[in-house]
């Protein structure tokens, strides 16, 4: 055992040594690097290099002191596998770095390319020289291995939407949304057949998804917004261009007055037909035949108002949806949403206003005088106007006091054999009000009380 732990420290002591002994060397010749002035080429790409993919290819300068950076340049020439996109354009890039405590400093000064190879296999690239001052310096050979197109378009998705924007020093943003990095850094958009680099761009990842977005904003009387050459791992991607249709904010006004024209006359015409019979009905005949108010085109308009309104806002929001779809390609589904909710609200609300304008019955043994004399006993004490006496029917309406929460209500009786037909609405001569908060109840309530029970009057 005293062996074997002799033996382990043994080893331990010469690693140590060894190590010693290897960390200036290492030292030196990093230093000895980064002081030194060499001319390199550098290919920015993350991963394999594909035929198609756009990159930047960059030749540097390193570590030069001389003010002026090339008093002559010999430029790489390409050969014919190698397409060059941009450039060449000018580089310069300082970096910092701390060893031991020492600031380092690292200055690169250069041009670069946008290239692009169209052949895969090894593939060189062509060298460079620069002169600075008496010394000459040329770029080492190099060769990079390019692999054929890849790409699972079956999982790629990209977009490219215009939104017009209410500022007054731009009008457009056009974005380009993608799940994967494009091969052009960065993609190219032709806005009115001008070639246009992003304004800016953001990368978003999470759960094994990425999201890749650039904005391109521009001003202009109307558009036509197009992906240039727009690849992945090599193989050429489709995105639908944008036209502006109309490029002017009348149109919209224009679109939305001839939307709630036709509505309203669509509606006018549905009332017309709807109500055809029942203007001209006699009050009494038609409830003793059907049990429900007969309406008026005016009097639909007033009690249906509420479904009438949500409905006009239902449809100017899905027309606000096809006017954005039809002029930018942009489906925004929150105005689809909440124009089919209100749709659905609209025909609830109906249905809960048809309700209301059918009859009940109350019994009665009291002869049409008896009648006449408790309905008029019960506008006296209520300070009820009665409009009509008739040998069928009676019709008063309530003249509601001003802290009163409805408009007032109209009352409606039918006389029948051996009972009456009873019904109270919000007054339909008057404006819309879906809710009587308990007065249409409480007028049935009192004649049913007056004509059944020979009760005393009450609140």
């Amino acid at each position: 055992m005293i062996t074997k732990t002799s033996h382990i420290k043994s080893v331990l002591s010469i690693c140590l040594l060894l190590l010693t002994a290897l960390l200036p060397t290492v030292r030196s010749y990093a230093s000895g690097v980064a002081d030194s002035v060499y001319f390199h080429i550098r290919l920015d790409t993350l991963g394999n290099v594909h035929i198609g993919q756009v990159l930047q290819l960059t030749y540097a300068l390193v570590n030069s002191s001389s003010a002026v950076p090339f008093d002559s340049v010999a430029p790489p020439v390409f050969n014919a596998d190698i397409e060059v996109m941009e450039g060449p354009k000018s580089h310069n890039r300082s970096s910092y770095t701390f060893v031991d405590g020492v600031e380092k400093v690292t200055r690169e000064t250069g041009f670069y390319y946008l290239v692009r190879f169209k052949q895969s296999g090894e593939t060189p690239i062509p060298a460079a020289s620069v002169k600075v001052g008496n010394q000459t310096y040329t770029t080492p050979e190099c060769r990079v291995t390019v692999h054929p197109p890849e790409a699972d378009l079956s999982k790629l998705q990209c977009h490219l939407r215009v939104a017009q924007l209410k500022k007054d020093f731009v009008k457009y943003c056009a974005t380009l949304t993608c799940n994967a990095r494009p091969d052009q850094n960065p993609p190219l958009l032709t806005i009115n057949g001008e070639t246009v680099r992003p304004t800016n761009n953001s990368y978003s990842g999470s759960d094994g998804k990425e999201e890749y977005v650039y904005k391109y904003y521009f001003s202009s009387n109307g558009y036509n917004v197009a992906c240039k050459e727009l690849t992945f791992g090599g193989i050429p991607y489709s995105v639908e261009s944008r036209v502006s249709k109309i490029d002017n904010d009348v149109f919209n006004l224009i679109v939305f007055g001839v939307v709630c024209a036709l509505f309203e006359l669509i509606w006018w015409l549905a009332y017309r037909y709807r109500y055809r019979e029942e203007k001209d009905a006699a009050l009494a005949d038609f409830v003793l035949k059907r049990k429900t108010l007969p309406l008026i085109i005016d009097w639909a308009y007033t009690h249906y108002g509420a479904s009438h309104m949500l409905m006009l806002v239902s449809v100017i929001s899905l027309s606000v949806m096809g006017i954005m779809f039809y002029t930018n390609g942009l489906f925004v589904s929150a105005f689809l949403w909440f124009g089919v909710v209100l749709l659905l609200l609209a025909y609830v609300l109906y249905r809960s206003q048809r309700r209301k304008l059918d009859f009940s019955s109350i019994p009665t043994t009291l002869d049409k005088q008896s009648i006449y004399d408790k309905i008029y006993n019960l506008s006296v004490t209520y300070d009820w106007d009665v409009d009509h006496y008739g040998e069928d029917c009676i019709v008063a309406h309530t003249n509601p006091a001003l802290w009163h929460l409805t408009w007032g209500e109209q009352i409606f009786i039918v006389f029948d054999q051996g009972q009456v037909w009873v019904n109270s609405v919000n007054d339909l001569n008057k404006r819309t009000s879906i809710c009587s908060f308990g007065h249409n109840k409480r007028n049935i309530r009192r004649i049913r009380e007056a004509l059944t029970q020979g009760a005393a009057i009450r609140d």
